[in-house]
């Protein structure tokens, strides 16, 4: 036991008498040089889809007349559509709405104003003949729909677009940036780092109302190439 005893003391003897260990500093971790860029691309298509939208607005004192005057319009208007071969999964209904407007003692005649019991509703068409959207208008005008809310031209494939106008984006922002190393005299080393890019939706036609759109002459609406742009953010690390 005095053995053991007298052992310890020395093991703790020797390890107070060993010299601390000297720490090595460390060196403070260097940021690579960067260069960050924001590149843009886009893509022209020709569009493949058309989407018409329709209002149809009715009005009576009696909320079953109102409701049976919206369907008979809906009908009138579905039947024309099947007449396009519109296939019926097509035809959407967007909104649907029935509220009471009280007529007041003495109506604004500058105002044209729908009271008792109005009935709207939505409908959106999609065809993918864009030659169509023309016969398509008309047709509702036909039906008697109160408003043509817009035409829209579209892609079906959108994503694929917007792929690739990602690709140009990325190759506009590598460009970029070997110009700008090329000038501070340094190379590309790799890409550090790639942000989310955005994505511009082409805008549809503007809303023309059932009145103005009824006309002898047939509608005939030309689509333009839709653009699909997107841009995106990267950092490259670069070096002498």
């Amino acid at each position: 036991m005095n053995r053991i005893t007298a052992a310890a003391a020395l093991l703790t003897l020797l390890a107070a008498a060993a010299p601390a260990t000297a720490q090595t500093p460390v060196a403070p971790r260097q940021i690579p040089a960067q260069i960050t860029v924001s590149g843009e691309g886009s893509v022209d298509r020709v569009p493949d889809q058309a989407t018409v939208s329709f209002a149809i607005v009715t009005n009576d004192d009696v909320a079953a007349r109102a409701t049976s005057a919206n369907n008979t319009a809906y009908n009138a208007l579905v039947a024309r559509l099947r007449g396009l071969g519109i296939d019926a999964a097509a035809i959407k209904t967007t909104s649907y709405d029935l509220s009471y407007n009280q007529r007041p003692p003495q109506p604004n005649p500058q105002f044209q104003q729908r009271y008792g019991y109005v009935v709207s509703r939505g409908v959106s068409v999609t065809t993918n003949r864009t030659d169509q959207a023309g016969a398509i208008v008309d047709a509702g005008v036909a039906a008697g729909v109160s408003n043509v809310n817009g035409v829209s031209f579209g892609l079906r494939d959108s994503r694929g677009a917007y792929r690739a106008a990602l690709a140009a984006a990325f190759a506009d922002a590598e460009a970029q940036a070997q110009a700008l190393a090329a000038a501070a005299h340094l190379r590309i080393v790799r890409v550090f780092s790639i942000g989310d890019g955005s994505y511009a939706v082409p805008r549809p036609f503007g809303p023309m109302t059932a009145a103005s759109a009824r006309a002898g002459v047939p509608t005939e609406i030309q689509p333009t190439d839709q653009t699909t742009t997107a841009t995106v953010s990267v950092t490259f690390q670069v070096a002498p």
